[in-house]
């Protein structure tokens, strides 16, 4: 059972670890993420400096890092918590990865992943609730955040109710934590109202031709 433990924290970690935003926009685009943006590696901040198609690419690959990082544990050990550890462990290395510098994202993308392997019903609902909030706001870290709490009270329902493995309600609560800690500069801008909403494509294409346009 503890090499299983082992096994998840150290495999999940390395694969979270693993900086794709980062990577695909230095060899792809010859830029570096983190000096320009909100300075994270993610899907967001990929929008926002290449574009949707980059953006579409690097959030795919990040929610897979949750996939695989379970899917392995799961394959080779019965252990829920094991399952759980490596979950984890992969969203702290999305956010402190080993190969950018301990310098990642915020999470959302491989949390997600990490959700739809746990629990696929609560990931579902977590992808209606941030397409929804999204499509109505546009503010990314909302619809990130809403996301966030109702698939994490779906899935701690899923554990009391529904039959899932006790040892889910550990990674119910630690990964709220983690991107809530990862998200606390822009729960700070939500809190103010000066949080950015992410502008459309044309609306993209528009301030390109206009520098005075847009926000």
């Amino acid at each position: 059972m503890v090499e299983a433990w082992v096994v998840g924290l150290v495999g999940g970690y390395l694969i979270g670890s693993v900086p794709m935003g980062l990577w695909i926009g230095r060899w792809c685009r010859g830029v570096d993420l983190r000096a320009g943006g909100s300075g994270k590696i993610g899907a967001t901040n990929v929008y926002r400096s290449l574009g949707l198609r980059w953006s579409l690419l690097v959030f795919l690959l990040d929610t897979a890092k949750g996939v695989v990082a379970v899917a392995i544990v799961r394959f080779a050990f019965d252990s829920p918590t094991a399952d759980v550890l490596a979950g984890l462990a992969a969203l702290i290395g999305h956010v402190y990865p080993l190969f950018a510098g301990f310098r990642g994202g915020r999470a959302a993308a491989t949390g997600l992943g990490t959700v739809l392997i746990l629990t696929p019903s609560a990931g579902g609902i977590a992808i209606c609730v941030w397409l929804g909030v999204l499509a109505g706001g546009r503010i990314m870290s909302l619809a990130v955040l809403l996301a966030l709490t109702v698939s994490s009270v779906t899935q701690g329902l899923l554990v009391a109710y529904g039959g899932e493995p006790d040892a889910y309600y550990g990674f119910v609560v630690a990964s709220w934590v983690i991107i809530i800690i990862a998200h606390r500069d822009n729960i700070r801008r939500l809190a103010s109202g000066s949080e950015h909403a992410l502008r459309l494509p044309s609306a993209r294409r528009a301030s390109v031709l206009d520098p005075g346009g847009g926000s």
